[in-house]
């Protein structure tokens, strides 16, 4: 998206709104009717130290005068997201990662930007080559680091850690990313809840309805992701590791997850890696055959697609992020990671030899080609 300095056709445009002539408009400022005939043509700008004077005349902002937007729409960012993802799924890396870092550039102070950018990177990072790789992470760590220093909105600092926290690691950095998110972690004093109780005294049902939905939906999607978490920590203790994996399928069926939460199939597979580590052949393959079936299952739009039961969700998942409902990588890329993370997880090497790996790996292998 451009952000393009247009001063010119500015002053044109604000000197005609407010029926003054060139003429008005030089005396002003104590300049030559022609030199604001070339401002107005772009042929030459005003001084910069002109540029007050202009603003307050029209009675607008310098950012105004110039054309520059410093913040981008929900909508701007969804739009130039998608034509990112796009750029990073046909190459050559570099071109999208030029166009990443010219966006930054134009919206440097636009926090929401700057985060989906750094998102953005995390999830390329492996289409980098060896020597790219470090420092682009190093590139979206800062660029993380930028918004949680100067992000007004708390949900968008909590998030910039979030994703930081997930760059460290990927560096290696586990103390950096314990320090960073350890003063972040704090007790829930239940303010959601008080939330949707305000909502409901003032009789707004429909949104309280809404905002005690899209709480369960989180707490249950954070149940399932630390039931895997602790699974793995288990690996070496099989009734503990079975008792995670019993009751995360328990919420999985409970709530109809395989419909309504798109990402279950990761937990599938997180349960799968930790059956595998533990040498539990038989268990790894089951949960392998679940996420199979989940992948096949898998809609690739990014939506959030409710039941009877989560009902309110749709409107709320479309405005809890500022990219809507797009997918966070393209549906190639997602397809392919798919395939990726069972086929070349060292978590399942050995299982290589078993046929019945090989029949997963040979439906993903569908899967993935679309």
């Amino acid at each position: 998206m451009d952000n393009e300095i247009s001063v010119g056709s500015n002053i044109a445009r604000n000197r005609r709104e407010r029926g003054q002539t060139q003429e008005e408009l030089a005396a002003f400022l104590g300049v030559t009717k022609a030199s604001v005939s070339k401002w107005e043509t772009g042929q030459s700008y005003p001084d910069i130290a002109m540029l007050p004077r202009l603003a307050t005349y029209f009675d607008i902002s310098i950012d105004e005068l110039v054309g520059y937007r410093p913040q981008m729409s929900d909508q701007a960012i969804r739009m130039e997201c998608a034509r990112l993802r796009a750029a990073f799924a046909e190459g050559p890396f570099e071109r999208a990662h030029d166009m990443c870092q010219a966006l930054a550039r134009d919206y440097f102070s636009c926090y929401p930007l700057l985060l989906q950018i750094a998102t953005l990177y995390a999830n390329h990072v492996d289409l980098a080559g060896p020597d790219a790789r470090g420092p682009l992470i190093e590139e979206a760590i800062g660029l993380c680091g930028r918004v949680r220093r100067g992000a007004k909105s708390s949900g968008c600092v909590r998030q910039a850690e979030s994703v930081e926290a997930i760059l460290l690691l990927m560096k290696g950095g586990a103390k950096e990313a314990a320090e960073l998110l350890e003063d972040s972690v704090s007790p829930d004093m239940g303010a959601d809840i008080i939330l949707a109780r305000a909502y409901s005294a003032l009789g707004m049902t429909e949104e309280a309805d809404t905002a005690l939905q899209s709480m369960l939906y989180q707490a249950l999607v954070l149940s399932l992701s630390r039931l895997a978490d602790l699974a793995m920590f288990h690996a070496s203790e099989p009734d503990r590791l079975e008792s995670a994996h019993v009751r995360a399928l328990h919420i999985i069926d409970s709530f109809g997850f395989e419909k309504v939460f798109g990402n279950v199939a990761s937990v599938h597979l997180s349960f799968a890696a930790a059956f595998s580590v533990a040498g539990d052949a038989d268990g790894a393959i089951s949960c392998l055959e679940d996420y199979v079936r989940s992948c096949r299952a898998m809609r690739f739009d990014g939506a959030f697609h409710g039941d009877a039961f989560f009902d309110k969700l749709g409107d709320w998942f479309e405005r809890a992020s500022a990219v809507g409902a797009d997918m966070p990588r393209d549906e190639k890329r997602v397809r392919a990671s798919l395939l990726e993370g069972v086929a070349a997880n060292p978590a399942f090497a050995s299982l290589s030899g078993d046929p019945r790996f090989k029949r997963i790996v040979a439906s993903l292998e569908e899967v993935a080609h679309g």
